[in-house]
């Protein structure tokens, strides 16, 4: 009986001596039990903002801590994805991942500093959304054809912004599509970007509906197109950049959630799963869908996949057109 007892009492020191501090503690029922930073590679005013604050008070909510969210602007989403990518795989700092920095960047920048598919582990797809090709009021185009030929006229005389790596590959590809040539203008983020097609300083961009959509709606910009192969729900009288004359030219933007690679998938579980909730019911997939997103909740193996499928076609895009650096 007395050995027993002793071999249980040192079975139970060797187990606790050797069990895991930390992570793994987290990795059980305990999670979250801290706050949680959720890094937005783009600054405050943009799509990727809007879409994280968006959904923060209702997963905050589910997991039962505050969501804090830090925006680190800078190198069109690299800096912030950068940093999420050395981050503790604890659970504690995730990222929005956009398609971006974590797919179009990955084909454009030399030497980058992480990888997306090495380094992050995917927890689940937020949304997907059109882009929109949208023109300060004062151009004399009403439609993409009276643009191309506006632009066809003047050559290097328009200029066009973008406030994501996406937003000036996917310009690139559609001006020289259309052989036109106007010049590039980059800017921190979406809000930016729009503030400077409002005062003029740009004449066109290409834009998520998260900045874009309330500027059109409030008759300050003009739309021409969409960049997805269906109309926009709050939009449905634009038309598509394929019925425009530019058939099979389909972009759809999209956002995601991603943790540190190695994060315990416990954690990735429960954070997929709550965020599917959030996704699925309730006021946040409404409050989405009037602001031009869809709802795209996944599981983090489908995310995955899609990811790898995004960095392939990116990097064939920019091979296919010759597209050598970003600003």
């Amino acid at each position: 009986m007395f050995c027993n007892v002793l071999f249980r009492a040192a079975a139970a020191l060797i187990a606790a001596a050797l069990a895991p501090t930390g992570r793994a503690a987290d990795a059980g029922t305990d999670y979250p039990s801290r706050p949680i930073r959720l890094v937005v590679p783009f600054p405050p005013g943009g799509g990727t903002d809007l879409v994280s604050r968006t959904i923060q008070p209702a997963l905050s909510a589910r997991l039962g801590q505050q969501i804090v969210i830090d925006n680190r602007g800078g190198a069109q989403g690299i800096l912030g994805t950068h940093i999420a990518a050395t981050a503790a795989p604890d659970g504690y700092t995730l990222v929005i991942a956009e398609i971006g920095a974590t797919a179009v960047a990955t084909a454009l920048t030399p030497n980058l500093q992480f990888d997306v598919v090495r380094d992050f582990g995917p927890i689940s797809q937020l949304i997907t959304q059109p882009y929109i090709m949208a023109v300060n009021p004062s151009v004399p185009a009403k439609n993409i054809a009276e643009f191309v030929k506006l632009a066809q006229s003047k050559p290097g005389a328009l200029n066009y912004g973008s406030g994501n790596v996406t937003a000036h590959v996917m310009q690139e590809v559609f001006f020289r599509t259309a052989k036109m040539s106007l010049q590039h203008i980059p800017y921190r983020g979406s809000g930016p970007t729009i503030a400077a097609l409002l005062q003029n300083e740009i004449q066109t961009s290409f834009s998520g509906p998260g900045a874009a959509l309330p500027q059109i709606k409030a008759g300050k910009i003009r739309a021409l197109a969409v960049t997805t192969l269906k109309r926009s729900r709050e939009l449905p009288d634009v038309p598509t950049l394929d019925e425009s004359g530019y058939k099979g030219f389909e972009i759809s933007g999209w956002y995601g959630i991603m943790a540190p690679a190695k994060t315990p998938r416990p954690i990735v579980n429960r954070l997929n799963a709550d965020i599917v909730a959030v996704l699925s019911s309730g006021e946040t997939p409404k409050l989405l869908a009037t602001r031009g997103y869809d709802p795209t909740p996944t599981t983090p193996e489908a995310f995955t996949n899609y990811l790898r499928s995004e960095v392939a076609r990116w990097s064939k895009a920019v091979k296919d057109y010759g597209i050598k650096s970003i600003d």
